[in-house]
């Protein structure tokens, strides 16, 4: 999607893979997944590439880096953020996670039993396309093959955030966009939609649902997903 002809010419993008993630280290230890690193690593990446308050799109529990963020790195480091099917931390899991998810956690961080983790993995990746069946075997292979460790799993769903702290942001005025797709099997029957957790905490609020998209909305729908970054980017930027 990040090679989308309109986003380069209208962006300066930069990706980067999270700590235990693709091609970033992977430390086995959960002192290393604290909050206050995970945002040294956006400082990081932030001085290394000369940006000054860009914009955060963050897809999934990816989103919950702008807590870190507002906690630990000053109140203007972001000009806004975009959650893209996210999360603000693990701590909400609970309540945004529907029970069909909830049950193969267990199984994506025991390294007690590859099969029980291969299973585990299948369920959790399948539910990622609002039509599993339509998505080809290539791509369902690409999200399964960057699922994390059990260990690292574990680690970052056991993460202690503040998230009061992106509470702060939101009500001091951070604008933030929610896109969000109506047939998301990471959410579809959870206890609370993103909609109503974020929605009291940020003054700058927009929430868009895309009718019959699933969690992987940078798989299913890139072109809408495009439009939604660049237009928000502009709005926040000037």
């Amino acid at each position: 999607m990040c090679a989308d002809r309109r986003l380069l010419e209208s962006l300066y993008i930069v990706r980067y893979d999270l700590r235990g993630h693709g091609r970033s280290g992977k430390p086995s230890t959960q002192e290393a997944y604290e909050s206050k690193l995970f945002a040294e690593d956006f400082k990081t990446v932030m001085d290394a590439f000369g940006l000054k308050r860009p914009v955060l799109a963050g897809w999934s529990l990816g989103a919950a880096v702008a807590t870190d963020v507002a906690t630990h790195l000053p109140p203007d480091t972001l000009s806004g953020v975009i959650y893209l099917s996210g999360m603000p931390a693990p701590s909400v899991a609970g309540e945004m996670a529907p029970p069909a998810l909830v049950a193969v956690l267990p199984g994506l961080i025991s390294d007690e039993s590859v099969s029980a983790y291969q299973a585990a993995a299948a369920v959790f990746s399948e539910r990622l396309f609002s039509h599993p069946d339509a998505v080809s075997y290539a791509t369902q292979c690409l999200h399964r093959g960057h699922s994390l460790t059990p260990q690292i799993m574990g680690f970052h769903l056991a993460r202690s955030m503040n998230i009061d702290k992106v509470w702060e942001a939101g009500q001091a005025g951070l604008p933030l966009l929610v896109v969000q797709g109506t047939k998301d099997g990471h959410r579809e029957g959870s206890a609370k939609s993103v909609d109503e957790i974020m929605r009291p905490h940020f003054k700058n609020y927009e929430m868009v649902w895309l009718e019959g998209k699933g969690h992987a909305l940078h798989a299913e729908c890139p072109n809408e997903i495009v439009e939604f970054l660049i237009t928000f980017t502009k709005k926040v930027r000037g």
